[in-house]
């Protein structure tokens, strides 16, 4: 080892460098994390199952589509069955019985609007 060798492993790192080399590490990272996500390909922007409460008489297609249980099909019956006066009326809509009525009732109300939950 030469003499500048010897100098450099002795002196150590300051706290500047320090704080510096952290600096970078961590802007490198959030820097691929940004990357990463943003070529990554998003989802629809539609709700997720689950995510709202939905009001029975007013509610779109897609929002009744997010209360567990209800696709396409029951979906349109439920809309084609409006209005309603109580949740419990739905059992009144074919493939809706009370066992999946109980399921479905902390996502469903049949005024005010639809929120997310």
């Amino acid at each position: 080892m030469g003499e500048h060798d010897r100098d450099y492993m002795q002196r150590g790192t300051s706290i500047g460098e320090r704080l510096l080399t952290a600096g970078l590490v961590f802007a490198v990272a959030g820097a691929a994390v940004w990357l990463i996500r943003g070529f990554r390909p998003r989802p629809d922007r539609a709700p997720r199952e689950g995510s709202l409460v939905v009001n029975v008489n007013a509610a779109t297609h897609e929002q009744l589509e997010t209360v567990p249980g209800i696709g396409p099909s029951l979906g349109a019956r439920i809309v084609s069955g409006r209005p309603y006066q109580s949740v419990d009326d739905l059992l009144k809509v074919s493939g809706i019985g009370p066992q999946t009525l109980e399921k479905m009732r902390p996502f469903l109300k049949v005024d005010g609007r639809t929120v997310p939950r």
